[in-house]
């Protein structure tokens, strides 16, 4: 089912401009048909819940959402003070409300992009040094338990992103198979893990973005790994081995 900007602002209780802005950001999903935006009616309710969380948390600014994610694994967010690590791990540790936890971290990324690509560049694009896994490309690592479908999911930053685009004929359009999340800070860089020879996100961030997911399936498993972060061992506590 999809809905128009007017009838998802409704939904939603905000603007048709702050709609916009959402489908511009990767937010929302949708589709252009001639002037027209149609936009996915899951994805509306998926932008609700994160709406609803916000009431009470507040989205954390990229450096600090990366952070988070870094020590959820054992890292060491060395790009934020003693005191910023402590108070983090202090904020980290008072909720396991999953929907919390991606209002938090809903501002990681500067913009998302959807791109159609064929089988055997994908392959390729996803052994190349300058893309990490997230969302679907992460599930092998962390052991979720789901095929990707011939889909993908990176970070990158914009000016690696103009590089792939020509080498490996990436098409732009809505429905694509690849979604691509841009981080021109390079935070994503600072955050990633080598998993079995694969480059990817923290759980924190590979959860985050499968729960945002179309797809009911996905977005359980994205949810599934975000109680497994929150659940886990105490914050204060917790250091890389």
């Amino acid at each position: 089912m999809e809905l128009t900007t007017h009838e998802a602002a409704a939904r939603l209780g905000v603007s048709q401009a702050r709609v916009r802005a959402l489908i511009n950001s990767g937010g929302l999903t949708a589709r252009r048909v001639g002037t027209l935006w149609l936009i996915d009616a899951a994805s509306i309710e998926h932008q609700r819940g994160l709406t609803t969380a916000g009431a009470t948390s507040r989205a954390m600014s990229p450096r600090v959402a990366w952070a988070a994610a870094d020590l959820a694994d054992g890292g060491a967010a060395a790009w934020l003070s003693a005191t910023e690590r402590s108070r983090l791990r202090r904020r980290l540790s008072s909720t396991t409300e999953v929907d919390v936890v991606r209002r938090w971290t809903s501002r990681r990324a500067n913009s998302t992009h959807r791109y159609k690509v064929g089988p055997r560049d994908l392959t390729a694009l996803l052994t190349d040094r300058r893309v990490t896994r997230t969302g679907i490309s992460a599930v092998e690592s962390y052991r979720l338990g789901l095929g990707t479908g011939g889909d993908a999911d990176i970070y990158v930053s914009s000016e690696d992103l103009e590089q792939l685009v020509r080498g490996y004929v990436l098409l732009p359009t809505g429905r694509g198979n690849l979604t691509v999340r841009v981080d021109d800070v390079g935070l994503y860089r600072a955050a990633t893990r080598t998993i079995e020879g694969r480059l990817v996100v923290p759980r924190l961030i590979a959860g985050a973005d499968l729960a945002d997911d179309t797809d009911a399936r996905t977005r359980s498993a994205g949810r599934r790994l975000l109680t497994e972060v929150l659940t886990g061992q105490g914050w204060e506590r917790r250091t890389r081995r």
